[in-house]
């Protein structure tokens, strides 16, 4: 059995998406002269690696603390999608196999950068009506967003809608595609919108 870490690290200066508010870690005990370290940290409920629950978009959607637990933890698979250069579409999931989806894009490179790029590879709606209708319980994605920079909310409505669960921010580099049980941990944060986890793939 091996287990890869596909969360990133959060630490200040990361990368996050515009208009969300950036990390700030600092260590305010400190051993030796105080009797141990503790730190202070801020920052929002979808820095980094995170899982987005309906509530993030749906008024009447459950939260973070609600999500079914075999939405985060099961049979997945990564679909090896670093063919394509913008928009993921219908027909680049037909193949698909799970009800736990990660898709492994050219944006797992991204994580290189010191800045946000918005060039990234996002879900067109076409994607998140197939997974709707396939009955996905869970899609995740290699960047902090599954919908496109200027208008994702409606990729972001159409599966948060239908009780889809999002995780976003992945680091699928040197992961190959294929068969994983999924373990995803986000923070058990009451009524909350969103919240950062820790996520690894089990290969057996």
């Amino acid at each position: 059995m091996k287990i890869y870490d596909v969360s990133v690290s959060l630490s200040n200066g990361m990368p996050t998406f515009p208009g969300d508010p950036a990390p700030d870690i600092k260590r305010i005990l400190m051993k030796p002269t105080d009797a141990a370290n503790v730190s202070l940290i801020c920052m929002g409920t979808h820095t980094g690696t995170h899982v987005d629950p309906p509530f993030h978009f749906i008024d009447d959607g459950y939260t973070v603390d609600r999500i079914p637990l075999d939405h985060l933890y099961g049979p997945a698979e990564v679909l090896d999608l670093t063919h394509v250069k913008k928009a993921i579409t219908a027909a680049d999931l037909k193949d698909a196999g799970s009800d736990i989806l990660l898709f492994k894009t050219k944006n797992s490179e991204l994580w290189s950068y010191g800045e946000f790029r918005k060039d990234y590879v996002y879900m067109e709606e076409s994607a998140a009506r197939w997974a709707v209708d396939h009955h996905i319980k869970t899609i995740g994605i290699d960047y902090l967003s599954i919908g496109s920079f200027d208008g994702g909310e409606g990729v972001h409505r159409i599966l948060l809608g239908n009780g889809v669960t999002a995780i976003e921010g992945l680091d699928l580099r040197g992961i190959e595609s294929g068969k994983y049980t999924l373990a995803c941990l986000p923070l058990k944060i009451k009524d909350g919108d969103g919240a950062p986890a820790r996520a690894f793939l089990i290969k057996e």
